[in-house]
C-alpha cells in the first residue's frame, strides 16, 4: 500500500482526491420476468437518494420458469444504512416482487 500511495504522490495525486472506499451492500429481488422492467424502474426510483448510489444490477434468467433475480450491489456510507433498509422495505411492497434477500448469506430479512 505504501508503494502505491509513493505512486500517486510521484504521480502529483493528492491524498485527498483519491476515492475514499465506501462500504457496499448487496440486494436480491425475485420477480416474474414480465414484471422486470417495472421493478427495475422501481428500484432506481426507491434505492437512489443522496450519497445512496446504485454500482451496479445484474439480472439471472436462470431461475424456475418465469421467475428472474436482479442483484443490486449499492454504495452506501454507514450514516445512511438506516435510510437503505428503510428503502428497501418500502420497496418489498411492490406488487412485483416475490422476495428480497440481503447479503451473501441470501438471509429473509423482508419478507
Amino acid at each position: 500500500m505504501r508503494l502505491f500511495h509513493l505512486f500517486l504522490r510521484r504521480a502529483g495525486v493528492s491524498a485527498s482526491a483519491v476515492r475514499v472506499p465506501r462500504n457496499t451492500s448487496r440486494l436480491t429481488v425475485v420477480c416474474p420476468r414480465e414484471h422486470l422492467p417495472a421493478v427495475r424502474r422501481q428500484i432506481y426510483r426507491d434505492l437512489h437518494a443522496d450519497g445512496i448510489q446504485i454500482a451496479q444490477l445484474s439480472v439471472d434468467y436462470g431461475q424456475p420458469v418465469g421467475m428472474v433475480r436482479a442483484s443490486i450491489t449499492v454504495d452506501c456510507p454507514p450514516v445512511l444504512r438506516a435510510e437503505l433498509m428503510s428503502r428497501a422495505r418500502r420497496l418489498q411492497a411492490h406488487p412485483g416482487i416475490h422476495e428480497i434477500h440481503w447479503g451473501a448469506a441470501r438471509q429473509h430479512v423482508l419478507n
